[in-house]
C-alpha cells in the first residue's frame, strides 16, 4: 500500500503469547529446510503449476531476521511501522496490492476501481469467494470499516485515510468511497492498497484483534512474544491458494538490532534471511560462500528535522547554520557507503525521477559544509551557552547522524554551543519527538517509508494537520500548507507537480528539515533459497505467497 509506514517502531507492549490457531508453536523452532524439491504442486484452471498442497508436511520453514523489533501492532487499522507490516501483509489480503514493482493489482477487488463525479466518487466491486480465517466472507462492510476506522479512532496512520468523507456498502460486494467536494489524486494508485479487517470480530474487542488478528490472507499469526519472535503458518483453507505461488509453510520473524550479530547469524547459517545489510559487512557477505546479497532502492526518506515551533531553531538562519556545520556527504560515505544514497530533497529519488522534479536545483540550494558560514550565521543568531537537544530512535545510524551533527557544532568557532544527543527507546521517542517543545528537542532524526506519490511524504511529514501526529517541527507558513493541500486534492498531474516543486523548494531553502539519505532495501539469504524477490516497498519484503513468484528451497 503505502501503509505509509512511517517510523520503524518497536517496543511498548508486555509479553504476550498468542495462539491464534489454537496450535502452540515451539519457541525452539530452528531455521532449516523442512522440505525438498518434491513438493506436490497444485494446478490452476489452466493446468499451470502455481503452488503447493497446503496439507503437504514437507513445506519449507523460513527463519527471517529483521534489524528492528516491530511494534507488534497486527491490526491494519492501527499498524504504522515497517517491521510489523511485514508480518501483517501475510495475515491479511489487501483490497489492492502491489505487484513485483509499485503497480497496484486487484486482490480482494474484482477489477479496477470505477471513478465518477470528477474523481470524488470511487466504486469498487469485490470478488465473490474470499473468506477470513474464521470462515466468514469478505464483504463491503468489512472494506468500508477498514478505511474509515483509522480516522474515527485517530490511529497513528489516520493521515493515510483522512481524505475519505465516507465509505458505504452499496450491497454485499460493492463499496462506494465518497471523497467529499474534492478528489484525491493518489487515491487509486496508493490509498486503495489497504489490508481489510473482519469488522465484526474487530469491533467485538479491538485490543484483542490487534494482538490476535483475523485476516483473509494466506497465513495466520499463531504465536508471538515481544522481544523474541513472531510465527506465522500457512492456512490450509486459504481462499486463493490455487492462484498463488507458495512453498513456505511457516516462518519465524525475529529481530536483531546489532549489525555484527545479524551478519554472524547468516554466515553461520543460523537464520535464512537477514535485512538491513551493514555497509561495513557488505563486502564480506558478498564473498561468503552459500550466501546471496541483494539491494534495491527503497521508497524511503531519512532526515533530521528542526523544531520550527519553539526555541532558536525557529530562526531559519540558525537552521542554515547547523546545516553548514557538517558534511552529510561525508556522513553517508563514512557510515552508509553502498547501503544508501545522499538525498537533497524530502522525497525518495525514484518518486522525484518519476515526477521529473528539478533535483539538481534543490541540490544547488542545499547548504554546503562551510564552518566559516556556520560560524557567521550561528554567532549572529544565538546566545552563547546554547544546549540544543538532539534525539534519535533506537537505531545506530540515526543516532550516529545526531552525533555527527553534535560533534561538528562543537567545532564551530566564535560561538559557545554544547549539544547533547539522546537515543530513546521507541515508546519514549514517540512521546517526545512531536511535542514541538524546545526543552524536548531542537532536532530529531527519523525516517519514513511510503508509496510512489509525493503526497505520501508531503502530507504526513509537513502539513500542519500532521503536527503532533507524524511530525514534530510545526513549520508555520499558511501558504505553504495550503499548497500541500491543493496538491493533495487536485486531479491535474501538472498542477500537482508545480505545487510540489514550490513546496519542496521552500523546505530546502528554509531548511525545515535536512534530507539525509535514501537507504536501499537490502538483504542476504542462504543460496539454497530461490525466487527471493526484494521489493522496493519495504513492508512487501518478503512475499511468501504471491501471484508472481515466492521463495522456495532447492
Amino acid at each position: 500500500m503505502p501503509d505509509r509506514l512511517s517510523m520503524e517502531v518497536p517496543d511498548g507492549v508486555t509479553r504476550r503469547n498468542l495462539l491464534a490457531s489454537g496450535v502452540a508453536v515451539s519457541s525452539a523452532w530452528l531455521a532449516g529446510c523442512l522440505g525438498d524439491d518434491d513438493d506436490e504442486l497444485v494446478d490452476d484452471d489452466d493446468g499451470d503449476d502455481v503452488g503447493v498442497d497446503p496439507d503437504d508436511s514437507e513445506l519449507d520453514h523460513i527463519h527471517f531476521t529483521q534489524q528492528v523489533e516491530p511494534d507488534h501492532d497486527y491490526d491494519p487499522v492501527v499498524v504504522n511501522d515497517v517491521y510489523s507490516s511485514r508480518i501483517v501483509n501475510h495475515v491479511f489480503d489487501g483490497l489492492y496490492e502491489y505487484g513485483p514493482a509499485t503497480d497496484l493489482q486487484p486482490k480482494l477487488a474484482s477489477g479496477d476501481p470505477v471513478v465518477e463525479d470528477d474523481g470524488t466518487t470511487i466504486i469498487v466491486e469485490l470478488k465473490d469467494g474470499p473468506q477470513f480465517a474464521n470462515g466468514e466472507p469478505v464483504t463491503a462492510e468489512d472494506v468500508a470499516h477498514s478505511f474509515l476506522a483509522p480516522v474515527e479512532e485517530e490511529t497513528d496512520n489516520q493521515t493515510t485515510f483522512d481524505m475519505i468523507n465516507d465509505a458505504t456498502a452499496i450491497d454485499e460486494l460493492t463499496v462506494e468511497f465518497d471523497l467529499g467536494d474534492e478528489p484525491y489524486g493518489p487515491f487509486t494508485s496508493t490509498t486503495l492498497a489497504h489490508n481489510i479487517v473482519h469488522r465484526e470480530t474487530r469491533l467485538d474487542d479491538t485490543d484483542a484483534y490487534n494482538e490476535d488478528p483475523v485476516g483473509s490472507g494466506p497465513y495466520e499469526l499463531v504465536d508471538w512474544t515481544e522481544g523474541d519472535f513472531a510465527d506465522i503458518e500457512l492456512r490450509d483453507d486459504y481462499w486463493d491458494m490455487d492462484n498463488v505461488d507458495v512453498h513456505v509453510g511457516s516462518a519465524r520473524f525475529v529481530s536483531v538490532e546489532d549489525n555484527a550479530a545479524r551478519t554472524s547469524r547468516i554466515r553461520a547459517g543460523d537464520t535464512d534471511v537477514i535485512t538491513g545489510l551493514p555497509n561495513e559487512d557488505l563486502g564480506l557477505l558478498r564473498e561468503e560462500d552459500g550466501v546471496v546479497t541483494d539491494t534495491v532502492p527503497s521508497i524511503s526518506y531519512f532526515y533530521a528535522a528542526f523544531n520550527c515551533n519553539d526555541g532558536p531553531t525557529t530562526n531559519p538562519d540558525v537552521r542554515r547554520g547547523v546545516s553548514h556545520s557538517f558534511s552529510l556527504e561525508a556522513f553517508v560515505d563514512d557510515v552508509l557507503g553502498e547501503t544508501a544514497e545522499r538525498m537533497f530533497h524530502p522525497i525518495p529519488g525514484s518518486v522525484a525521477e518519476e515526477w521529473d522534479f528539478p533535483v539538481s536545483e534543490w541540490q544547488d540550494a542545499t547548504p554546503e559544509f562551510d564552518l566559516d558560514r556556520a560560524s557567521d550565521l550561528l554567532s549572529d543568531n544565538i546566545e552563547d551557552g546554547w544546549e540544543p537537544e538532539i534525539i534519535s530512535p533506537p537505531d545506530d545510524v540515526r543516532e550516529q547522524l545526531g552525533e555527527r551533527i553534535a560533534g561538528r557544532l562543537r567545532e564551530v568557532e566564535g560561538v559557545d554551543i554544547d549539544p547533547s544527543v539522546t537515543r530513546l527507546d521507541w515508546g519514549p521517542f514517540l512521546e517526545t519527538y512531536d511535542t514541538g517543545d524546545a526543552d524536548d528537542y531542537a532536532i530529531y532524526t527519523l525516517g519514513w517509508s511510503g508509496g510512489p506519490d509525493p503526497d505520501d511524504f508531503m502530507w504526513p511529514l509537513f502539513h500542519e494537520s500532521s503536527a503532533g501526529v507524524n511530525q514534530g517541527h510545526y513549520y508555520d507558513n499558511p501558504e505553504f500548507h495550503d499548497k500541500i493541500r491543493q496538491a493533495r486534492f487536485s486531479p491535474d498531474f501538472e498542477e500537482r507537480r508545480e505545487l510540489y516543486i514550490d513546496v519542496i523548494t521552500e523546505i530546502v531553502e528554509q531548511q525545515v528539515a535536512i534530507p539525509a539519505y535514501n537507504p536501499v532495501n537490502s538483504w542476504a539469504y542462504l543460496d539454497e533459497l530461490t525466487d527471493m524477490q526484494l521489493h522496493p516497498v519495504s513492508s512487501y519484503k518478503p512475499r511468501f505467497a504471491a501471484d508472481y513468484a515466492a521463495p522456495r528451497r532447492e
